[in-house]
């Protein structure tokens, strides 16, 4: 994941500067001054850094510097897709930087926060020479060095973890929801009991509310079934009298007219139905007798009834549904106990196996440790650190998702001292070897994809820069790299080789970068040897470099 642009505009002594970057080894040399540390700036500004006013080329409103990533590894495409949902390879960075205004981010044109930037840098570039932007310096990172110069997986662990963080999720709710459903249980067998005591049946309220209205009103049908008795039969002005009258009158008309015979038939059926209707009102009457137990019974179970109704309803058949849905209720509540039960065994279940896994991968690192540590030593000597020894402390820390180890480097560079975090080193020539040596150990296409080096010549020389300049190269076919360094034997290992110069236009310093041509680089590389002088000697020390 190779950076192949890098445009940058009114930065510092740079009026505008683009540059090509290869992939492999880029190599930057240059007089003191003439600019190298500010492409280093502009890097640490695309990766977020604090952005300050005093950094824009005097004159100018406003900084630009942008970038272009090509080969996207698919990390960086999952973590920027997230941020811009319709991202399209390459990836541009651009950084814009205002005297009197906040500045900006863009990612492929759209806005971003500079929290979204440096947490993609972290995965993108390593800077090392200061303490800006090295994810080798950050603690947290040791443990995936060791696990992966190891080969240890963590797969397992993290499914555990995150099965186990599910897990105990689900209880907690589960634990809450038995809370909340204790009451509502004791309220449901509350409510159950209460129906249950009294049972009502389908329409018993109508049925009872109709018994108990004639109950009360016994005198008055009373008198009503008396009316009709005595208008039946009850005198000789008596509706069957007067039906019977009528109906001999029609029989005299019939034998005068035949038209009347069908009338008789209509009039004794008449006197039929009046006669039946008065004998069953008769029967009725005589039936009805006032029964104060039977009415108290009556009036006390339909007083229940409405109760009922009045705190389940508002109509009977509502207080038998709802009575037939709390067995089912409180079967589901019986229900939320036992998974609460089944999820708790699986968690202490679930416990052991992250135990016993935790301890395979403490036994794996241990053994890794001891490994890890004799390789990085030997690199040391190597490049020079010859007094430099790596130590790899593991301590114990809370369950995560790569176990319960924690681990970080320590270093001591002179004999006697005490070994201190890798964190705390202060020199940036020792910090970049240390850095190298580490990155070339651990060295493969994970990981962190672009290694910028800079001051990484500091205080070596001769041989030890020669391995130095190897190693680079070494580091480079897995990664791109950009080394900024002042030693002709570590910028003849370069795939590009970059110049950058420093130049007065109209009275004003402007840096300019050159890719070398192969005749340039020998002038270059000349020019590092002899600091600065070319002559044929130095011009054959550089060719002979070139060509190893």
């Amino acid at each position: 994941m190779p950076i192949r642009r890098l445009s940058i505009q009114s930065l510092a002594i740079i009026e505008s500067l683009d540059i090509d970057f290869d992939k492999g080894l880029n190599i930057i040399t240059g007089e003191t001054g003439a600019g190298k540390s500010i492409i280093i700036s502009s890097l640490k500004l695309i990766l977020g850094n604090k952005a300050d006013a005093d950094m824009i080329r005097a004159g100018e409103e406003k900084l630009i510097v942008e970038a272009e990533f090509s080969d996207l590894s698919p990390e960086i495409i999952r973590f920027v897709s997230k941020n811009e949902p319709d991202f399209n390879p390459p990836l541009i960075i651009r950084r814009e930087v205002y005297k009197n205004r906040r500045s900006r981010i863009f990612i492929n044109d759209t806005p971003v926060s500079s929290d979204v930037i440096t947490e993609l840098g972290n995965i993108m570039i390593d800077i090392h020479g200061q303490h800006d932007h090295q994810s080798l310096l950050n603690k947290d990172t040791h443990i995936n060095i060791l696990d992966e110069r190891a080969g240890i997986t963590t797969l397992k662990i993290a499914e555990l973890y995150n099965e186990d963080i599910s897990l105990k999720r689900e209880i907690e709710k589960v634990i809450k929801n038995e809370k909340d459903l204790k009451d509502k249980r004791e309220l449901l067998e509350y409510h159950y009991k209460e129906i249950n005591e009294i049972s009502p049946e389908e329409n018993e309220d109508k049925e009872i509310s109709t018994e108990l209205k004639k109950m009360e009103n016994i005198e008055d049908i009373k008198k009503i079934c008396q009316s009709v008795t005595d208008t039946v039969s009850g005198s000789e002005s008596s509706l069957l009298s007067k039906l019977n009258y009528i109906k001999n009158k029609c029989g005299q008309l019939s034998e005068i007219d035949k038209q009347f015979e069908p009338f008789i038939n209509d009039l004794e059926s008449a006197y039929s139905s009046v006669t039946e209707f008065g004998n069953s009102s008769e029967l009725f009457s005589n039936s009805l007798e006032f029964d104060d137990e039977k009415y108290a019974r009556m009036s006390e179970r339909y007083s229940q009834l409405k109760k009922l109704m009045k705190k389940f309803g508002p109509e009977l058949s509502d207080v038998i549904e709802y009575f037939g849905s709390i067995k089912s209720q409180l079967d589901s509540i019986e229900n939320v106990s036992f998974d609460k039960d089944k999820l708790i065994k699986r968690s202490e279940e679930l416990k052991k196996e992250i135990e016993a896994e935790c301890a395979k991968l403490t036994s794996k690192r241990k053994e890794g440790i001891k490994k890890l540590e004799k390789e990085i030593n030997a690199e040391f000597k190597d490049i020079g650190l010859q007094n430099a020894e790596i130590s790899v402390a593991m301590t114990k820390k809370e369950i995560a998702p790569d176990g319960w180890d924690s681990v970080e480097f320590y270093i001591r560079t002179n004999i006697g001292e005490e070994s201190k975090p890798l964190s705390k080193i202060a020199s940036g020539g020792e910090i970049s070897r240390i850095m190298l040596s580490i990155k070339n150990i651990i060295s493969s296409e994970k990981g962190v994809g672009i290694a910028v080096f800079d001051e990484i010549d500091s205080g070596i020389s001769g041989q030890i820069a020669e391995k130095v300049g190897s190693k680079l190269l070494k580091l480079a076919q897995n990664r791109q790299v950009i080394a900024i360094t002042h030693l002709p034997s570590i910028a003849s290992k370069g795939n590009t080789h970059f110049s950058v110069r420093k130049k007065v236009v109209k009275d004003r310093t402007l840096t300019e970068i050159i890719k070398l041509s192969k005749i340039q680089r020998i002038e270059e590389i000349a020019g590092l040897i002899s600091a600065g002088k070319t002559g044929a000697d130095s011009k054959k020390v550089a060719e002979k470099l070139l060509e190893n």
